[in-house]
């Protein structure tokens, strides 16, 4: 990237360029491609205990986060900390490696996840799990919610009837741990039984290979015995993952650890790709009851990082995140009179991106205050470009987190970042370009 900066006019302002340029020229900026390629995503974790419970897509490899545990220097016993902990990668690596953990995320249905897998679980309670899947068969109950109304279309008469019953089913019996392993195997396998999948911002059509529910749900739930019994934390290790937003970081560890400071935080942020997280895991939050139908997304959304359009407005902003959002908005009616359309989405754009850094600035303070004296904290994101803008997130995490009160230590290249074709075809130098990469900072 800096001898395309030092070779190519990306921005309009030469101010904003000569300070993209010396970002990227005074950080410690090293490719490791090799090492970390494949680590940036979730793929590596669908056949591993406990990660392959829910398929999160967003999510990245247990192995990447015991490499950087051990890059951190954190004692054991010590606190790793995931102010976006998702499906729990960091939380449950943490916590069977013998560190203490929390998580936290806007996600009521990812926290609930969360937290079972750092749970600790007796025999009693997997044997009542094995006892109600037994009792599988034979239930009739059906509690239909009118929520369901906004998703049933979503799914063939036969897989939604047996979602409802199964639903219904665990909902009658007593809050228990065996009860939150059938929430977790239920909430897991929604999206399969239904007739769509994951795509880019939201869902796309599919129809769903599932013939029989009860059976599926019944496996799910096995597996989940099966992994809890061969693999668990150390009794004296505490983990907890619960709903909440990452602006309150501080306070909830806190209450959780006292004044004990973290051992290390290490997550990875929505990143600013427009990409509304809320409409891709729709069907899990209304089915699961953590959203009163798709009015109820809304209210969910509000306590988010603004990385999707259409967020609440942001008047004020860094004079270098406003110089970027400024040059997109700029280049929006010179797209608009390319295409012969007007393009909403990316007129949306400005104000998500003084959004998304006005937001990540009180996360990165929140992790300062957590964070103990000479310790780390590990942030993955990926750049993005709008109109042919670069938006170097990275590079600007590390600026907004010097201020702070961070030392900026390495940006740490994972693997080359995507984005549109449309982009591609308009703007060649995008290609090798684009990065994800891993914010190495400390607290000195």
């Amino acid at each position: 990237m800096k001898h395309l900066l030092e070779t190519t006019k990306i921005y309009d302002s030469s101010t904003l360029q000569d300070f993209i340029l010396s970002l990227e020229s005074r950080y410690n900026v090293k490719n490791a491609d090799k090492d970390y390629h494949n680590l940036v995503n979730f793929s590596k974790n669908v056949s591993v205990p406990y990660h392959q419970w829910f398929i999160y897509r967003e999510g990245f490899a247990g192995e990447l986060i015991k490499e950087l545990i051990l890059m951190s220097g954190a004692k054991k016993g010590e606190c790793i900390v995931d102010p976006f902990c998702g499906s729990g990668t960091t939380n449950v690596v943490s916590s069977l490696s013998g560190y203490n953990t929390l998580g936290l995320d806007v996600n009521p249905m990812s926290a609930f996840i969360s937290n079972a897998k750092v749970d600790h679980y007796t025999s009693d309670d997997l044997e009542l799990a094995v006892k109600y899947i037994s009792k599988l068969g034979d239930i009739n109950y059906f509690d239909y919610k009118e929520s369901y109304d906004d998703i049933k279309r979503y799914f063939n008469d036969n897989n939604f009837k047996e979602l409802v019953q199964i639903k219904s089913y665990i909902d009658s019996l007593q809050d228990s741990k065996a009860k939150n392993i059938l929430l977790v195997a239920f909430y897991s396998i929604i999206i399969e039984c239904s007739d769509r999948k994951r795509d880019g911002n939201g869902l796309k059509k599919r129809v769903s290979k599932i013939e029989d529910v009860k059976l599926f749900f019944s496996e799910k739930v096995k597996l989940i015995i099966s992994d809890i019994s061969s693999i668990k934390p150390q009794q004296k290790i505490y983990g907890y993952c619960g709903y909440n937003t990452a602006y309150n970081l501080h306070s909830e560890y806190k209450s959780k650890f006292g004044d004990s400071l973290a051992g290390a935080i290490i997550f990875s942020p929505p990143y600013a790709n427009s990409f509304d997280y809320f409409e891709s895991y729709k069907l899990e939050l209304i089915f699961g009851g953590f959203s009163d139908g798709m009015s109820g997304l809304n209210k969910l959304r509000k306590s988010a990082v603004r990385s999707f359009i259409g967020c609440a407005t942001q008047t004020e902003s860094d004079k270098y995140v406003d110089m970027i959002a400024t040059e997109i908005e700029k280049s929006i009616p010179t797209k608009e009179l390319e295409t012969g359309k007007k393009d909403a989405r990316t007129r949306k754009v400005p104000n998500m991106i003084r959004g998304y850094f006005s937001d990540m600035q009180e996360v990165l303070h929140q992790c300062y205050l957590t964070l103990g004296h000479k310790r780390k904290t590990y942030i993955v994101v990926d750049q993005s470009a709008y109109c042919g803008k670069i938006v170097p997130t990275d590079l600007l995490l590390a600026y907004l987190a010097e201020q702070e009160g961070f030392t900026v230590d390495a940006i740490i290249e994972c693997r080359k970042a995507r984005t549109s074709t449309q982009q591609l075809n308009k703007y060649p130098y995008l290609k090798n370009t684009l990065r994800e990469s891993i914010v190495e900072l400390s607290k000195k």
